[in-house]
């Protein structure tokens, strides 16, 4: 198996600089330490030193070192101090704040999930995902602590009792101020990603609210009563309005806009949570400071 850490360059990458690829990859890392773990032998192209002036190629493989993943670091973070993302605990269940940039399980090409991380911080192998967020979405995570939590909590997932919000931001102005939307979605074994599809999909209910126009975008309340592989992104994407940041479903230009905004990742964040267990529980995260940052931005704008 490809280890994470190991990036296999195909055509499309190949003939750029391997410091403009590896500035592009490790995004926030300063190019005085890139041009200095490649002069010291710490990336490797096919197991060999290389130049920051090579022309990377079709095939080559370019491997960093795997404490520079930002998955790697969370992942250590948790270890160190798992108090810092849990929102809210009790003998049944916790409420994480997970951050963007790690996988929320483990998985194909995975070395790091934030499941295994949170089970050896805790010393509890029992701890569970109630659901899941995507990689690069931030937010509301609920994670049972043992069996019966999770078959109870499962069954009120699967009978629509867990209510989940998410701010977005979308590209393009809505004009509407509540969009439904019920298209059916399945998986396209083909492309490898998630498609309407009405006659063989399965059924995804989407309700988006907008809560502030911007020039180009909107800032918008997502609420969605099934949870669908990447359904938020899929619905949004039908009605020519992608989450910003989203450069599977999203615009041909995704990266540039991502640029102009200083904007480092998909731009959706689990906010609200809420169920009942026992008794009514109700869990409001804040907009992560990132995307804040984003926000204002687009006021300055506005103005």
């Amino acid at each position: 198996m490809k280890k994470s850490n190991i990036f296999e360059i195909n055509q499309e990458l190949s003939g750029q600089r391997l410091d403009n690829f590896l500035i592009k990859k490790l995004k926030g890392l300063p190019k005085s330490l890139i041009y200095k773990l490649v002069r010291s032998g710490q990336v490797r192209v096919n197991k060999k030193r290389s130049k920051v002036s090579y022309r990377i190629s079709d095939n080559d493989l370019i491997r960093i070192p795997p404490y520079l993943l930002q998955e790697n670091v969370i992942a250590d973070k948790i270890l160190l101090n798992t108090n810092e993302y849990i929102y809210y605990e009790n003998e049944n269940f916790l409420v994480i704040d997970k951050p963007y940039g790690i996988s929320v399980h483990s998985g194909t090409n995975q070395e790091v999930d934030f499941l295994s991380s949170l089970r050896k911080a805790q010393n509890n192998l029992n701890l569970s995902l109630v659901h899941r967020l995507d990689k690069n979405t931030s937010g509301c995570l609920l994670v049972s602590k043992n069996y019966h939590v999770a078959s109870d909590l499962g069954k009120e997932l699967m009978n629509k009792n867990i209510k989940k919000k998410y701010y977005a931001l979308l590209v393009g102005v809505l004009d509407k101020e509540i969009i439904e939307i019920e298209s059916k979605i399945e998986k396209d074994a083909k492309y490898q990603k998630m498609i309407v599809n009405e006659d063989d999909g399965r059924e995804a209910y989407t309700k988006i609210t907008l809560l502030q126009k911007y020039k180009s975008f909107s800032f918008v309340e997502i609420e969605i009563e099934t949870g669908r592989t990447h359904q938020i992104r899929v619905h949004t994407s039908s009605i020519g309005h992608p989450v910003v940041g989203d450069s599977k479903y999203g615009v041909l230009n995704s990266k540039k806009i991502n640029k102009e905004l200083n904007l480092k990742r998909l731009f959706l964040h689990a906010y609200y949570l809420s169920f009942y267990y026992d008794k009514k529980y109700e869990f409001i995260l804040d907009l992560p400071d990132d995307l804040k940052e984003v926000l204002s931005v687009l006021e300055k704008d506005n103005e």
